[in-house]
């Protein structure tokens, strides 16, 4: 056996991750050898060696962890991004999923195969999958290849593969049993799992039955302090008073600009600010005071900060700010740190093997969730302005308007009365394998299999509201008697909806708490609905064509057919445009096919040599045709060297592939309000680059120098939009070329150490993606020209307000990254037992994306989900009795732009982070595993700076959750009984 085999086989609960093979028999102990094939390979060999990096994690360990989610696990590795979790999908419509993200290319760039074969997706319109699906029980390992595999496995496996290889003709019965919680004492968790095997007529067949039920509670934002922080920029007073004085001796503000970005003096300084308009009362802006009601309804000044003043007041009432220990509730007071996930999983199993020697197996699975998000109620932000002759406007506030010749009031407020908004998801998976296999001419092996996968989700959208009735009740007047009323019931022509019957409206003060009639009138919930498909048929066979001088030239060829369905049924009320902000959300429907062949070779072009001891090559394509993306090939060129004992070589050439999914192309264009982040804003205009005032004031903006020697502009930082998105059915096959070349140190004076480096790069071409709107607002004017395609997407008034933004699915020009894996395996037999050391490095040495074809790669490395350095430490030490171990994982420093140094902001990066975990287990028996553990336990809290503190999150992917630890120390035990 090669020693990469043998470090691989010495791989048990000690070791998190290696970089090797999986095991494999050794021809010079046994008498049957088995013929295997690793991840990255359809070839059936004796000693697999792979061209690229296959890291793998052990049953054990996985149990050991506590992890009844394989992400928890995945997610730390340093080849991972922040994808999406209980921890951070509580924001983005998909509460309560697990997603992997290989070398942050993205989920749809990460091809999750069970035992080699895909897996249906759980998001609808997309292949990912929901890792939280697949029974943790039920896996015997899991393999992780990272670079472009296209050509093995078809479209998707652009970043790589993550191959999960479950359990096969066990027998008995095992059960699981955990509990876990914070040290705050919230996000339980409760999980129970049991698997059954038994072996029928004769041993020819074999049988498993898997249940496992696992419940998650929430964790709210709110509860962490460090998470609901606030923090922001501010303008540093030492640099105000700098450009004052520059602009006084008479240089321009460019001149002055460029001296002040440069200099030893921030112009920005953080501290916690929070928005007047976070307020359970309602808040209104008057003379540059802040008012808010008592439960009466009469007028008081607002309760602020510990500082006692107000903050860009120039900003009016969606920007004014006041400092923490005010009235005003924190940004994620109604988030949610970890979405509550109920989840019910069936699993089962037959193997049999036919007098023939053709073996049957059939797996299916059902897998039903329950998950919820949550996020701010129903709230104002100053967009639906009160008339002066309002019948709740009270004596003290209609004078406080005179004074100021007011004829509008515009007001802000969270309405808690009405409860967080969110969704209410349920979703169910289906999926059943069956496949036949035999041999035949002594070395060849056939495959065929047939898949049907089928994901279904409900989601109710709760504690929203009619728009055309939230806006009725808002506009009330006296009537005739002087009684409160709505204006639309006695006054068509002021209807927000022309045509409907308002005589039930019910008048709404919004100076005191909401009714509960109010509440009935204006208050909705509604369900839509969602499903896909996936058909796969597949054959392939493998085996020797012959001999050459160094072994055998090894073949796979194969053949297989996908087609994937996919709908949606937006609710009554998203198909109308009734309900909140009058969003449209319109049906997608889709399907798309592809047929694909592939071949792969694998050639021994030297054995038993000087320098070398073997030398293989591996070449594989597949060519695939899309039923709507047209014809695409795939391929990729790797060897394996290995000059001596102690060393092996191996670098592969790749070309791989993901086609539009059906979301990408046939989403119908759609529509919904939201405020809108303006660019050229008082506050971003402050601290923007010449070129982007100068791109802000061709757009109409008007710019100018406030007294304190500022840029700014009379925009306010948010204004009320519209947003229309859609679909492209014209969208091509997005490739990526990707090289990993790297060595493999495994020196026979050392036993079972091992040591690899592994540089790769991936050029993505033609990325397919739907910015968002940050993205497009900002990058418009961060271009050195207008004409561009961000700017193309906006509509703007006269005076440079963006009241409209188009997004739509595009081929994305490039994306370039690269990075290299340093990796360490040890294993050491002393003190009566065994001490494991498990290390990975990862340095990323570009990141780099091209925003528009007109302009370079722009870089990116270093920015919040991406920093230059990540790593992890994995130590342990077993014996008969116990194991014991500690794993490490460092986070290092990150910014939010990548402009920003010690002269534009302070602090312009987070720290470096190290979090800490600990697990114990102890063995009663060979039948019976207690495992305790504590994840994070020094207790690190996220990075107190703007976008850090609420998980790190990458900004263009929304700032939730991410690379960093929110939940703070966790704790976790479990029992294990097999019989």
């Amino acid at each position: 056996m090669n020693s990469l085999n043998r470090i691989t086989t010495t791989i048990l609960a000690t070791v998190a991750v290696t970089s090797v093979s999986a095991a494999f028999a050794d021809p010079k102990n046994d008498t049957e050898i088995e013929r295997v094939a690793v991840t990255g390979s359809r070839i059936l060999s004796i000693e697999a060696g792979s061209p690229s990096p296959v890291t793998v994690i052990d049953k054990d360990f996985i149990l050991a962890s506590g992890a009844t989610d394989i992400s928890e696990l995945l997610n730390k590795l340093p080849s991972m991004a922040p994808g999406l979790s209980s921890g951070t999908s509580n924001y983005n419509g998909n509460a309560g999923m697990s997603t992997q993200d290989l070398r942050g290319q993205g989920t749809k760039r990460t091809l999750t195969l069970v035992n080699g074969r895909r897996h249906v997706g759980s998001i609808p319109g997309e292949s990912t999958v929901d890792m939280s699906s697949i029974p943790t029980g039920l896996i015997e390992r899991i393999e992780i290849l990272t670079g472009g595999a296209s050509s093995i496995y078809g479209a998707d496996a652009v970043a790589g593969v993550v191959n999960i290889i479950t359990k096969k003709d066990y027998v008995g019965s095992s059960l699981n049993v955990s509990t876990g919680i914070t040290s705050r004492s919230d996000g339980e968790k409760a999980g129970l799992n049991f698997l059954h095997g038994l072996n029928f007529d004769d041993n020819k067949g074999n049988t498993t039955f898997y249940f496992s039920y696992n419940k998650e509670n929430e964790v709210n934002a709110k509860d962490r302090p460090y998470t609901n922080s606030n923090w922001a920029y501010y303008p540093n007073p030492e640099h105000l008073a700098l450009r004052k004085k520059l602009l006084a001796e008479g240089m321009s503000p460019n001149e002055v600009t460029d001296i002040t970005d440069n200099d030893d003096i921030p112009n920005n300084l953080m501290a916690r600010r929070y928005s007047i308009t976070a307020s359970p009362t309602t808040v209104v802006f008057i003379g540059g005071a802040a008012y808010t009601f008592n439960p009466d309804g009469s007028m008081r000044p607002v309760k602020l900060g510990k500082s006692g003043e107000l903050y860009r007041p120039e900003n009016g009432l969606t920007g004014v700010q006041t400092d923490e220990g005010g009235e005003q509730l924190g940004a994620y007071e109604f988030q949610r740190l970890q979405v509550p996930v109920e989840k019910l999983m069936f699993n089962n199993t037959i193997n049999y093997e036919f007098d023939s020697g053709i073996l049957f197996t059939m797996d299916s699975k059902y897998v039903k969730t329950k998950s919820e998000s949550r996020v701010f109620p129903a709230s104002l932000y100053g967009s639906v302005p009160l008339s002066r002759d309002n019948a709740f406007i009270q004596s003290d506030l209609a004078a406080k308007m005179d004074e100021f010749n007011m004829t509008s009031l515009p007001i802000a407020r969270h309405f808690t009365e009405m409860g967080a908004q969110g969704n209410d998801f349920e979703r169910d998976v289906y999926q059943i394998v069956a496949a036949l296999q035999g041999d035949f001419n002594d070395n060849w092996r056939w495959e065929f299999y047939a898949q049907y996968g089928k994901a279904t989700a409900d989601s109710t959208t709760i504690n929203s509201y009619y728009e055309d009735r939230w806006l009725a009740s808002f506009d009330a007047v006296l009537d005739t008697n002087g009684n409160a009323v709505c204006r639309a019931s006695i006054d068509s022509s002021a209807a927000p909806t022309a045509g409907n019957d308002y005589s039930n409206c019910v008048p709404h003060d919004v100076f005191k708490p909401m009714t509960q009639e109010v509440l009935d009138y204006i208050g909705l919930e509604h369900t839509s609905s969602q499903s896909q498909s996936q058909h796969v048929f597949h054959f392939n066979t493998s085996g020797d064509l012959f001999e050459l001088p160094a072994g055998p030239l090894a073949v796979s060829v194969g053949v297989e057919y996908r087609k994937e369905k996919s709908a949606t049924n937006p609710s009554e009320v998203f198909r109308q445009g009734i309900g909140q902000s009058y969003a449209i959300v319109k049906p997608v429907v889709g399907s798309y096919d592809v047929k694909d062949v592939f071949a792969e070779f694998n050639i021994p072009l030297l054995a038993d040599m000087t320098f070398a001891k073997n030398l293989d090559l591996n070449v594989s394509a597949r060519s695939a045709h899309y039923s709507e993306a047209g014809q695409n090939t795939s391929w990729n060129l790797g060897t394996v060297w290995k000059p001596i004992d102690d060393i092996t070589l191996r670098v592969s050439r790749s070309r791989s592939a993901r086609a539009p999914n059906i979301n990408e192309q046939f989403t119908t264009e759609g529509q919904g309000f939201e405020w809108l982040y303006q660019p050229c804003s008082q506050n971003r205009i402050k601290t923007a680059e010449a070129h982007v005032v100068e791109n802000c004031k061709k757009l109409g903006v008007n710019v100018f120098t406030n007294a304190d020697g500022e840029t700014t502009s009379d925009i306010r930082w948010y204004q009320p939009g519209n947003i229309v998105t859609s679909g492209n059915k014209e969208l091509e096959v997005e490739t990526a070329n990707t090289l990993t070349a790297g060595v493999v140190l495994a020196p026979e004076a050392i036993e079972n150490l091992e040591v690899t480096f592994d540089y790769w790069d991936i050029k993505l071409d033609g990325l397919i993606d739907m910015f968002n709107v940050p993205t497009v607002v900002d990058a418009c004017v961060e271009q050195t020209s207008l004409d561009n395609q961000f700017c193309k997407l906006l509509t703007r008034l006269p005076n440079g307000i963006i009241t409209d933004v188009e997004l739509k699915t595009l081929n994305l020009n490039q994306r370039r990254t690269s990075g290299l894996d340093i990796i360490t395996n040890y294993k050491l037999d002393a003190f009566g037992g065994q001490i494991g050391l498990n290390s990975i490095v990862q340095k990323l040495i570009r990141r780099d994306i091209q925003t528009d074809p007109t302009l370079d790669l722009e870089p990116t490395k270093g920015l919040f989900a991406f920093p230059e350095w990540k790593a992890t430490l994995s130590l342990s030490y077993q014996n008969e009795l116990f194991r014991i171990g500690s794993s490490t994982r460092y986070v290092g420093k990150q910014k939010r732009r990548q402009t920003y140094n010690a002269s534009i902001a302070s602090p312009f990066e987070t720290p470096s982070v190290i979090y800490t975990d600990l697990t114990a287990s102890y063995f009663y028996s060979d039948k019976l595993r207690f495992n305790l553990g504590t994840n994070n336990v020094f207790d690190k809290k996220t990075p107190q700076m703007p976008d850090a503190y609420s998980g790190g999150g990458n900004y263009y992917l929304g700032t939730e959750g991410g690379l960093f630890d929110t939940l703070g120390r966790t704790y976790f035990a479990n029992l294990n009984w097999t019989f």
